[in-house]
């Protein structure tokens, strides 16, 4: 059998058998398709791996060459031929400005490189502005003969028998021919300190404290003034004397010393000297060591040696990262890992265009400048091409120090003393703005220089996504009618950071897609600290080891010139008050019910119409055109909102508070004058007893205000009491202030109804989800274009001028 079994195969193998053809076939195509597939998957594998190589390819091609988000294309910073009538003055305008000036022989005027006090030269110079009317008619018609061009010139007459301050408008530019004075009549001791004065007085007061007082300073503080290596003492004025304050006619400032590290301003030692500024020795008149006042440095430097008063010893800081003056990294480290912070971009470019200083954004146009004395000012602001606002601008910032020493005790300033613009320093992008921000210069006329200074970042403009809708609603039942709308709030910032030795004020313009702008000031930088005592408790806290954070009061001047359908504006308030009826649904008979209520009242006349906030009279504050009103006869106006309102403790007339008298009202009406330009002048820190412009003059003639160009003139202000964490900066939160003006029944309904940036989403079928919803106004993600790359840090290594002055 198994003989059979074995030959049956045999026996088969050279016939035909169709069954076994079938499955050597079959077996073929397997072995054959199992190829084919494996070689499908293989090439397939191929393919897909070539597709995401081709993709990362496109990826890494658009990174290296697509670009950049933030497109220059819409920006033209060059210097016009013929500026516009709020552009800044050009250096071909100042140079025809100072070669006329240095050719009119009645003002004997002394190149920058060779003034002194007794001089005759230029201290500053600026736009001056035409006269409103004229400027108006010509933006109106935008035709016919421009205003001329024309600066406003301070000079110092130290020259003079009888010394003193003038002030030309010397027109037309950019070649002069003539000028007028301003002002002729300014007292020559009103003017600020400046350079040529400053550097002899710290080199008098400096000489004669080291011969007379080395030792001391160096056994009570570990430094002297000179001669010093590592640990230097270094004097720097911080108090001036007006005549109100110290009841002599003469210019008198406090000259303190610090422990020079970083920052000094954290190091106060309780040193310093009264200096006569009107004395051509810069005598010293007194003196302060120790909590206690000598009249000269001799009787100090008898009692010290006879040890007939308590000493001072107190060591000089060691310069250290780790110093809590200083702003090195330190404490806790956050993240853990180094992951970069969020960063806001432009993924389409920029959507506002700046040709020289005007700027287009939406429905927006305006034009900004950077003052010398007053610092950032914005002109014909409109919105859907109707002026909202002339004129709006910074006008002074004013700090207020309370303390028990005199050096804290008289320390009233006024900014514009040190002139504001110039205090525009740098900007850095990624830092103090979004790094896709535009950085625009600005120039100034200063005694330094015959030619312009330029700060190259002095502002910067961005368009920014506050993170918080604009408006928007869910309606998310049927019965409600179900769909959700919703738009993103961005906003354009113009953005300047004013440093005035220790403070730092970001000067916010802000404008938002419903018609409204908002003026928003903060406050950052180091305090002005004094060295601790225990008997100034009510002053300030404790601080660290050898300071008190004293008490101060920041305060803030805008000028609001508004223009609402035209300069023939009225200004209303609506009052709120409560209101008592009889309330027929009680069982009652004789219940009452209470309830809110507002009233219209008019004001009349400028008296009427300076506000001073009272808790129980809240008020709306309108500005509007008789002529004009809406379907409704409700009149189409601006409401005028201050969220910064402070109010000023000092008395009224006493010290240095006429200066700024300007600070008695959150906010002040009046007819607008020629002659009434600003709330305050660079001669406020020593003219109290009798200002230049006294602002309560702008009221006591109580003009009509009815049908009147109006100027609402805003003060906001912040009370800061010191504590540990303002070291060694103060922070930013909690120091914001701002007032907005916003359209009130101005437009028919929300003018940002029409944006793009809007996003709805509703059902498919009318209030019915389940039909599936459909979303319009939402975009990809998917960028266009790459971040632009901020290289700041490359660039400020390669050239510190463009952060730090280097000359």
């Amino acid at each position: 059998m198994e003989d059979n079994k074995n030959s049956t195969p045999k026996e088969n193998t050279n016939k035909k058998n169709p069954e076994s053809d079938y499955e050597v076939k079959a077996q073929e195509h397997y072995q054959y398709g199992r190829r084919f597939r494996n070689l499908a998957i293989f090439s397939g594998i191929i393919i897909i791996l070539l597709l995401i190589g081709l993709v990362v390819v496109s990826v890494m091609k658009r990174g290296d060459d697509t670009e950049a988000c933030s497109s220059g294309l819409n920006v033209d910073l060059s210097e016009p031929e013929d500026p516009p009538i709020f552009h800044d003055l050009t250096s071909t305008e100042v140079k025809g400005l100072m070669d006329f000036l240095f050719k009119q022989n009645n003002l004997n005027l002394t190149k920058p490189e060779k003034i002194t006090v007794k001089s005759s030269y230029i201290f500053t110079a600026e736009l001056h502005l035409p006269n409103k009317a004229d400027v108006v008619s010509y933006l109106a018609h935008g035709a016919g003969q421009k205003p001329p061009r024309q600066a406003r010139v301070i000079i110092f007459r130290g020259d003079l028998q009888t010394q003193k301050i003038m002030e030309l408008v010397v027109t037309p530019l950019p070649k002069p021919t003539h000028y007028t004075i301003w002002k002729d009549d300014i007292p020559f001791q009103y003017r600020p300190i400046t350079g040529p004065e400053y550097g002899k007085a710290v080199e008098s007061i400096t000489k004669e404290t080291e011969n007379k007082a080395r030792q001391l300073l160096l056994k009570s503080f570990g430094g002297t003034l000179t001669n010093c290596g590592d640990t230097c003492l270094s004097y720097k004025y911080v108090s001036p004397m007006s005549v109100a304050v110290s009841g002599r006619n003469r210019r008198l400032f406090w000259f303190w010393m610090f422990q020079f590290v970083e920052f000094f301003i954290l190091h106060p030692i309780d040193f310093a000297v009264l200096v006569d500024m009107d004395d051509p020795l810069f005598a010293i008149d007194k003196v302060w060591y120790n909590d206690r006042a000598f009249s000269s440095l001799d009787v100090l430097m008898q009692q010290y040696n006879d040890n007939n008063l308590p000493k001072l010893k107190i060591s000089f800081p060691v310069m250290s990262k780790s110093l809590f003056s200083t702003m090195y990294r330190r404490g806790t480290t956050v993240p853990k890992s180094s992951q970069l912070p969020p960063i806001s971009i432009e993924p389409s470019g920029r959507r506002y265009s700046i040709k020289g200083q005007h700027v287009k954004y939406m429905n927006w146009n305006f034009d900004f400048r950077m003052s010398s004395t007053r610092g950032p000012q914005l002109y014909d602001i409109r919105f859907q091409n109707d002026r909202i606002v002339y004129e709006i601008g910074l006008q002074e910032i004013s700090v207020f120090y309370s303390g028990k020493t005199p050096t804290q005790m008289f320390s009233n300033f006024f900014d514009t003393m040190s002139l504001i613009g110039p205090r525009g320093k740098n900007l850095v992008p990624g830092v103090d703005c979004p790094s896709h921000a535009t950085f625009l210069p600005a120039s100034h006329v200063m005694e330094i220089s015959e030619q312009q200074v330029t700060i190259q970042n002095a502002f910067c403009l961005f368009e920014f996504n506050t993170g918080m809708p604009l408006r928007r609603h869910h309606a998310p039942m049927s019965f409600h009618g179900t769909f959700y709308e919703g738009l993103p709030n961005s906003v354009l910032i113009l953005r300047s950071i004013l440093t005035v030795v220790n403070y730092s004020y970001l000067i916010d313009y802000i404008f938002y897609h419903t018609g409204a702008v908002e003026v928003k000031v903060v406050s950052t930088g180091y305090i002005l600290a004094t060295p601790f005592t225990a008997n100034a408790s009510n002053f300030g806290f404790q601080v660290s080891d050898n300071i008190n954070g004293n008490l101060h009061h920041h305060m803030f001047s805008f000028k609001v010139d508004v223009d609402i359908h035209g300069t023939e504006n009225r200004y209303r308030t609506l009052d709120i008050s409560t209101t008592e009826s009889a309330n027929q649904f009680n069982s009652d008979s004789n219940a009452k019910f209470t309830q809110g209520q507002f009233v219209v009242s008019e004001k009349k006349t400028e008296r009427e119409a300076a506000y001073k906030f009272n808790f129980d009279t809240p008020k709306y504050h309108l500005f509007y055109s008789n002529q004009k009103s809406n379907k409704f006869g409700v009149p189409k106006s601006y409401r005028l909102l201050n969220r910064g309102m402070s109010k000023q403790l000092l008395p009224e007339n006493v010290g240095n508070e006429p200066a700024m008298a300007w600070m008695r009202y959150q906010m002040a009406v009046t007819k607008r004058k020629e002659d009434e330009r600003t709330s305050s002048t660079i001669y406020s820190l020593m003219d109290s007893l009798s200002p230049v412009v006294n602002f309560e003059e702008f009221l006591n003639d109580d003009e009509n205000i009815v049908d009147e160009d109006l100027v609402a003139w805003v003060s906001m202000g912040v009370q800061h009491i010191p504590h540990t964490e303002d070291l060694p900066v103060t922070h930013t939160p909690g120091m914001d202030l701002s007032f907005f003006l916003l359209p009130y029944n101005y437009f028919p309904e929300d003018p940002a109804m029409g944006s793009r940036d809007s996003v709805r989403i509703e059902p498919n079928i009318y209030n019915n989800p389940k039909s599936g919803v459909r979303a319009t106004g939402m975009r990809s993600e998917d960028l266009q274009c790459k971040p632009p790359v901020n290289s700041y840090q490359q660039a400020v290594e390669a050239d510190p001028s463009i952060l730090f002055e280097t000359s």
